[in-house]
C-alpha cells in the first residue's frame, strides 16, 4: 500500500521546536510547512493545501485560540491539533 503524505501546518512561535517537529515529521514522509504567528497561519491556509494545522496555545499577538476560531470560520474542513508547553 503506498502511503499519501499529508500537508502538516506546524504553527508555533518557537523555532527550534517547530524545526525539530518539521524533521522528525519529513522523516515518518509527512510534508510540513512552517508558520510563526497566527496571522502566518491563515496566510498560509489561504494559499497553500493543508490537511491538518499543529498549533501552539501560547503565541503573541494573536493567541492559538483566537487562531483557532479564525480557521474553523474561514477553512471548516481543516483538522487542528492543538499543543501547549
Amino acid at each position: 500500500m503506498v502511503k499519501i503524505p499529508i500537508n502538516v501546518l506546524l504553527v508555533d512561535d518557537e523555532k527550534d521546536f517547530v524545526e525539530m517537529l518539521s524533521l522528525r515529521l519529513k522523516e515518518v514522509g509527512e510534508k510540513p510547512v512552517i508558520a510563526y504567528s497566527g496571522k502566518e497561519c491563515l496566510e498560509t491556509l489561504k494559499n497553500t493545501d493543508i490537511d491538518v494545522v499543529i498549533l501552539d496555545i501560547k503565541m503573541p499577538g494573536m493567541d492559538g485560540i483566537e487562531t483557532l476560531k479564525e480557521i474553523k470560520k474561514r477553512f471548516p474542513l481543516v483538522e487542528v491539533i492543538m499543543l501547549t508547553g
